[in-house]
């Protein structure tokens, strides 16, 4: 039973197993379903519908739960020769959640990791002739769950698959929270010796239209051909099957729920596309890092005392007050415009700085950047000693903040860090084509 707390005991108060056949009746409806094993959760229970779809469902909304029968489950594949052929380039692939490699057991409609090799080759054969691939189950938790605990697991073990001799690294990660994980990378590792590879997938393989494979196999390509030495996040380039794009992992960020090409690249295009039908990478961004002949220097560090802070029409101050009384050593404003903040958060700022929390100011606009001097707002926050985020993104600004405070810095040290480009995340000049 992979199920806690209120779920675990509705499941087991109605005589429920998972793989039981069940009538799940709510108040608009009653519809048969297969209870399925799901992510530990205390408050929905995972679904196989008829139609061959999965539902989370909260226990809150059902009615009543009627079992009808069972079937047994079994995840067994077909043997088969895996076969690795090892001129390819060895490529890490590190698993850490979502639904990315995945193989669908099509008596139940369950859909699990895959994480053999065995395993890989149903799922996703084409890689094999790609990449020679090495396979990690880090963790298997939904994006959302993500914590900076997770972000310096993930980079100490990309640093372990460089250092024992991966040409590149691909992360599978869930999309919702990817262009977090994919920033703190590229902060926490340094001279990576290849591509460090974050994919996910917007619709699972038991979905039409997955994105799973195809993502995959985009990754690998990127991964055994590239000279890019930074962290990247690779994902559909449009509504099409087989052009992908490589994003920068400092410049982007997941701007839609649903669609395929969720991520964007802010301010820069992606560095580069990838067709995976022509099997060809065109680099679009020359501006890259490349692959660094040092050894990969490991900078695995956070402040857990850092946060972020959108700002909006009637904030209360009090939000910065309860940050400094509980002696957070960092804030980061997404400001209006600019960089701005009503002139009533002024004291609650200055209290801030004057009690040793640095304050970093961004903006909420994706594109443009702060510009403390221009008004007479920005002039007075910086007078208070707010410091310019520049054009970074908020959570990569917050991701950066977190980091260098994590490393026990001089205070003016990290002021000094913050406003100079460490990673691509500060751009000179913003494309002319990027905000479209």
């Amino acid at each position: 039973m992979t199920y806690k707390g209120r779920a675990k005991e509705f499941l087991e108060r109605n005589a429920i197993k998972v793989w039981d056949k069940v009538i799940v009746t709510t108040k608009n409806s009653s519809f048969e379903a297969i209870i399925l094993p799901g992510p530990e959760t205390d408050r929905f229970i995972y679904l196989k519908l008829p139609n061959g779809y999965n539902l989370a469902l909260n226990i809150n909304r059902i009615m009543s739960l009627r079992k009808i029968g069972s079937i047994s489950a079994s995840y067994t594949l077909p043997k088969m020769h895996v076969s690795i052929m090892e001129n390819l380039p060895e490529v890490s692939i590190i698993h850490c959640g979502g639904t990315i490699a995945s193989r669908i057991e099509y008596t139940t409609g369950a859909v699990a990791p895959a994480f053999s090799l065995e395993e890989l080759s149903h799922a996703v054969p084409e890689i094999f002739s790609i990449i020679k691939p090495k396979l990690t189950m880090l963790f298997n938790i939904f994006s959302e769950h993500m914590s900076p605990h997770h972000w310096l697991r993930i980079s100490e073990a990309v640093h372990k698959e460089f250092v024992s001799g991966a040409r590149a690294v691909i992360i599978t990660h869930g999309t919702d929270t990817m262009h977090f994980s994919a920033a703190a990378l590229a902060f926490m590792l340094d001279n990576p010796r290849g591509p460090m590879i974050f994919t996910g997938a917007m619709r699972s393989s038991d979905r039409p239209a997955s994105d799973a494979a195809t993502n995959l196999i985009a990754s690998a390509l990127l991964a055994s051909e590239s000279n890019i030495g930074e962290s990247l996040i690779v994902m559909h380039a449009g509504p099409h099957d087989t052009i992908f794009s490589a994003h920068r992992g400092v410049r982007s960020i997941k701007l839609h729920s649903t669609r395929r090409d969720a991520f964007r690249s802010i301010g820069m295009p992606p560095i580069a596309e990838i067709d995976i039908e022509k099997r060809a990478i065109r680099i679009i961004h020359s501006n890259y890092r490349i692959p660094s002949n040092s050894e990969p220097k490991l900078l695995s560090a956070f402040e857990q005392k850092t946060a972020l802070i959108y700002v909006y029409p009637g904030i209360p101050s009090d939000i910065i007050d309860m940050l400094v009384d509980k002696k957070y050593r960092g804030i980061v404003l997404a400001g209006t415009g600019l960089g701005h903040v009503p002139e009533y958060l002024f004291e609650s700022i200055k209290r801030a700085v004057d009690e040793g929390t640095i304050v970093v100011m961004t903006s909420q606009c994706l594109w443009g950047g702060v510009y403390l001097d221009v008004y007479e707002t920005g002039r007075r926050l910086k007078s208070m000693g707010v410091i310019s985020g520049r054009n970074m993104l908020p959570h990569v600004a917050y991701i950066k903040l977190g980091w260098l405070l994590g490393q026990n810095l001089p205070e003016e040290k990290i002021k000094h860090l913050i406003e100079k480009d460490l990673r691509g995340e500060i751009i000179s000049r913003e494309s002319v084509v990027s905000f479209m």
